[in-house]
């Protein structure tokens, strides 16, 4: 910022001023309340959300790494609440890795701004009782990724033998590599599930097959991911799955490209 001040105040016609340098930021944010500048600016820059014409959203949730302590494993966490298509976060909270966990803190997240009435796509860590019911009281759609953590459901959605109501074949091609998706979709409503589950209402299966071929060595990799909804339509929740995905993909483009989860907190207390 400040090599390029001068230029940035020109372009934009205002009075050139002091900007704070890269080794004091650290010391300023140290005293920032992170709750009343979040919610300055979400509320200005947020979505107006509307219950009857949902919007799809992807929670998602990543450790900053330059928060770890000497001697400590985790560090500072920050969860985001991400706009399908454009990109933006419309609502972020942090906890603390050490002491709290992802799941209560996006559930709070969903409780704000009326977000559990829409549509959210998340990963298999929050697939939950506690989280499935509030979106689906709120009236809001779950697309969650189905793994290993709930293995009960996970058998019995892979081996129940139903034909697809829908399916859809995607190519990419991109860095010398081909990536194909397959997916496939599964009317679930009718299946018997554990009591735990009464109150979420499954509606739907996906299913996705992801084969990626190497051009230069001709190597080719497989890989099968389940999510679960209470979507009822058919209509948008193929894109809304590969979307999820491209939300974790920025991430990880913002961690290597512009390193940031190696900036240090300074003991910021996040809230």
């Amino acid at each position: 910022m400040v090599n390029t001040n001068s230029a940035l105040c020109a372009f934009l016609d205002i009075p050139e001023t002091t900007v704070v340098s890269r080794s004091h930021l650290p010391v300023l944010l140290q005293k920032v309340d992170v709750e009343v500048f979040d919610y300055l600016l979400f509320t200005h820059y947020g979505f107006r959300l509307d219950s009857q014409e949902k919007q799809w959203f992807s929670g998602d949730g990543k450790e900053l790494r330059g928060s770890i302590e000497s001697g400590k494993k985790r560090g500072q966490a920050v969860v985001q609440i991400v706009h399908h298509h454009s990109g933006e976060a419309i609502a972020q909270n942090y906890y603390d890795g050490q002491k709290e966990s992802e799941i209560p803190t996006l559930r709070a997240l969903l409780s704000k701004d009326d977000l559990a009435s829409q549509k959210i796509t998340l990963d298999a860590l929050h697939l939950c009782p506690s989280t499935t019911e509030m979106i689906t009281k709120a009236g809001g759609v779950f697309l969650i990724g189905l793994k290993e953590n709930q293995p009960t459901l996970l058998a019995h959605m892979t081996d129940c033998a139903l034909p697809p109501i829908d399916q859809k074949t995607t190519f990419d091609f991109n860095h010398g590599r081909v990536e194909q998706r397959k997916y496939w979709l599964y009317d679930v409503s009718k299946q018997g599930f554990d009591p735990r589950w009464d109150n979420t209402a499954f509606k739907r299966l996906v299913k996705v097959q992801r084969t990626r071929i190497n051009q230069k060595n001709a190597k080719i990799s497989r890989e099968v991911s389940y999510y679960i909804s209470n979507e009822t339509a058919k209509e948008g929740i193929f894109d809304a799955v590969r979307n999820h995905w491209s939300v974790e993909v920025n991430n990880h483009i913002r961690d290597v490209t512009l390193n940031e989860d190696q900036l240090k907190s300074k003991k910021r207390q996040f809230k």
